[in-house]
């Protein structure tokens, strides 16, 4: 099996990702009054719909928004699926990026319905995974700093909070990816006697 092909089945999760990213892009391009039936807003204005929740982290506003994601989702997924799984990968992002929706909605306020989304609390979750897993597994992860991989989550780490509301929501990521991480590993679902080694 080749370096790519290996990559790719190591990563899967957040290639298939991105792959339903583009779609649901094209089609908000098409009608951007998608947000306002998919996009997660203040709690006052949820009204009930607390699917947003989840739909919101399916969601981008423009091509730099679904690019940047995607392209970080990818780089951060190469550094800890391998070591989590195929699975665990999902369930962090998802349920992790759900959470700081919710957490968001939670502690905006609007003055009118402003709908949002974006997969970046999913992101940043994975990043908090990654950070709990290599600090408790350190020799699991065989990182050079000038990775492609490491050097694209790093930058993206570092630049995207450019507004209150990116700061808020990437931070209730990367506080849920970390408490829910350090539960799956105190918990055991998360050791060293993963499925999947980087060696395969």
């Amino acid at each position: 099996m080749s370096k790519v092909t290996s990559w790719a089945k190591e990563n899967i999760v957040c290639l298939s990702l991105v792959i339903i990213f583009i779609p649901l892009y094209i089609v908000t391009v098409a009608n951007h009054d998608i947000f306002n039936k998919l996009g997660s807003t203040d709690l006052q204005y949820l009204d009930g719909q607390y699917y947003r929740w989840f739909t919101a982290i399916f969601i981008h506003h423009s091509l730099g928004h679904i690019f940047f994601n995607s392209l970080a989702l990818v780089a951060t997924g190469s550094l800890i699926s391998h070591f989590i799984g195929k699975w665990k990968t999902l369930f962090i992002f998802v349920v992790c990026g759900t959470f700081a929706e919710i957490a968001y909605s939670i502690v905006v306020t609007y003055a009118l319905p402003l709908y949002d989304g974006g997969s970046s609390g999913g992101i940043f979750a994975l990043m908090g995974s990654f950070m709990v897993c290599y600090l408790r597994f350190p020799m699991e992860f065989n990182l050079k700093w000038f990775r492609l991989d490491v050097i694209i989550a790093f930058l993206y780490f570092i630049l995207v909070n450019d507004n209150i509301s990116s700061f808020l929501t990437h931070t209730f990521g990367f506080a849920f990816g970390i408490i829910i991480t350090f539960i799956m590993v105190m918990s055991g679902i998360i050791n060293e006697k993963h499925e999947v080694r980087i060696a395969e």
